[in-house]
């Protein structure tokens, strides 16, 4: 049964990418003849979709005075946003100072120019870096909301421009008025009121998570989310939730609509047709399957950065399950951290365990399966690391839960998982020589202050630590992705191109657009920062604007 909370209802029904060569941004001189028109605030603005990019425009569209209803086709709000640690990547912000960190927007493109390539929209990067500090603020004004700042440092901060920390800012945790919160969408990849900063850090003890379940508090997207929509509650935006939109004639022909409804990640068809391939992984909601995409292709318009995606590695825990289908967890810290290694089906490691989680994605995506469930190598490592560190929901000092592959030895976990005999042996015994050293001479791991960040602080390397304590442990490692990045083509304020010019009255952001980063991912929150900046222009420009 759908939700409803409106006050209307709706008419009718690790290195530097150096040397690369920036892409053209497309010619946007172009103007529709229709684009001219009276500025007085339209009648109707109608967002289909409530993660942060559809829930900033319907707020930026109500505070400029428009009539905002909000659909949503799942049973609750908030989207894959709601899943997500709810990290925002802003350069040049407020906060950045107030910790002793200088940024400018000319160093912030420099560093984005720098590690983007691909089909990068540069003249859509300048806006999102102009307008990323006043978006932050303009966020604690208008909701409930505060940031706090984060040390994260950017994906490669090594590049010009690039920044050691700060960049990344996240909603503090607050207590949600029960009302709010049973509409907003449950992650059970985190079930527990956890900042994202204390993921990394250590988890709180049990008595602070206990007092923190009692006031209702949310965290992370969720906490995102919430502050959103309670916002946009209360400047009257309707929302209807368990409601499927497939054209753009089921809405009324006066109203601006604003598409964000999310990728095509959940599509197989679609995802085999443009990504090549399908991807097992999804960390996403399960209803993702470009229904955007379908209507904004109904007008004509044009498409872009149809092959790319938020990549990751991700991982499974059986009998976890989103809407009744298998939930896939993001790996982060744990094939960061000393003690673990990851290997292919043939025994050999790939890749620097600790790489920012697009990049490492991205080398996964090309790898043969090895099983049903879209595995293509597995995280292996030993007793100490079991009970030094959480895995996932699984806290250190918990039993080994049943579905967890061990072996008293490595050769017995090369039986368990088909590796050649001896390889995995070979491949520990040469990562052992080095992590003792304090070395990585095959794939530099613990040589960025991105990667020693995500590692263990507390440990005599960050990143690097032998593998030698039996029993010996294996978790199958999946590609996957937070989210697709292509969609129509969209001008600054978010309208939709058709052969170059704005379609009236029609817009899209978040990951339903094409997104302006081309393949690169900036650093923590390089998701939610764009969305947050052109949802807001969306969302003015909609509340202007009608078809």
């Amino acid at each position: 049964m759908p939700l409803i909370f409106s006050i209307s209802k709706i008419r009718g029904s690790s290195t530097c990418r150096s040397g690369l060569t920036p892409p053209k941004s497309p010619d946007r001189s172009a103007t529709a003849s229709s684009a001219t028109r009276d500025l007085a605030v339209v009648q109707e603005v109608i967002v289909l979709g409530s993660g942060v990019a559809g829930l900033t425009a319907a707020l930026a569209a109500a505070e400029a005075g428009a009539a905002v209803h909000v659909i949503e086709q799942e049973d609750f709000f908030g989207g894959t946003t709601a899943l997500s640690g709810g990290v925002a990547w802003m350069p040049n912000n407020h906060l950045m100072e107030p910790n002793g960190v200088d940024d400018s927007n000319a160093d912030a493109l420099m560093y984005l120019r720098e590690v983007v390539d691909g089909e990068a929209d540069f003249d859509l990067l300048e806006v999102f870096v102009r307008d990323a500090r006043s978006a932050a603020l303009w966020v604690e004004e208008l909701t409930p909301l505060h940031w706090d700042s984060l040390p994260y440092p950017d994906y490669f901060p090594e590049c010009l421009g690039g920044r050691l920390g700060h960049r990344s800012l996240e909603p503090r945790g607050w207590p949600v008025p029960e009302e709010i919160a049973r509409q907003i969408r449950p992650a059970p990849n985190v079930p527990l009121p956890v900042a994202y900063g204390e993921l990394l850090a250590g988890m709180p003890p049990r008595q602070e998570l206990e007092r923190r379940q009692g006031r209702g508090i949310l965290t992370m997207g969720r906490a995102l989310v919430a502050g959103l929509f309670s916002a946009a509650i209360q400047r009257g935006v309707g929302f209807e939730a368990g409601r499927r939109i497939g054209s753009l004639s089921d809405l009324p022909e006066s109203s601006s609509v604003v598409l964000a409804t999310g990728g095509f990640e959940r599509s197989r068809d679609l995802c085999v047709e443009h990504l090549g391939r399908e991807i097992p992984g999804v960390t996403g909601v399960p209803g993702l399957r470009g229904d955007g995409l379908a209507i904004a292709a109904q007008v004509g318009a044009d498409m872009g950065n149809m092959k790319e995606a938020w990549w990751c590695p991700s991982t499974v825990f059986p009998g976890e399950l989103i809407d009744g289908e298998q939930l896939f967890r993001l790996l982060l810290t744990e094939r960061a951290r000393p003690g673990s290694l990851m290997v292919d089906g043939g025994g050999r490691r790939f890749v620097n365990e600790s790489l920012n989680y697009n990049d490492a994605g991205r080398v996964l995506v090309q790898m043969p399966r090895l099983r049903p469930d879209g595995a293509v190598g597995w995280l292996i490592f030993d007793s100490s690391y079991r009970r030094r560190y959480h895995l996932g929901t699984i806290r250190n000092d918990a039993p080994d839960p049943e579905w967890l592959i061990s072996g008293s030895s490595l050769e017995e976990i090369e039986s368990e998982l088909g590796i050649p005999v001896g390889q995995l042996e070979e491949t520990v015994l040469e990562f052992n020589q080095g992590a003792s050293r304090g070395v990585d001479t095959r794939f530099q791991r613990g040589q960025s202050a991105y990667d020693r960040f995500v590692g263990d602080s507390t440990s005599p390397h960050p990143n690097l630590g032998e593998v030698t304590t039996p029993p010996f442990y294996a978790l199958p490692v999946i590609p996957g992705c937070l989210g697709t990045k292509g969609g129509p083509l969209t001008d600054e304020d978010g309208r939709v191109l058709s052969k170059g010019v704005p379609v009236p009255g029609l817009y899209a952001v978040g990951n339903v657009a094409a997104n302006p980063l081309g393949t690169a991912y900036p650093g923590a929150g390089g998701t939610i920062g764009p969305h947050l900046v052109f949802g807001r222009r969306a969302g003015r420009s909609a509340a202007r604007d009608g078809r």
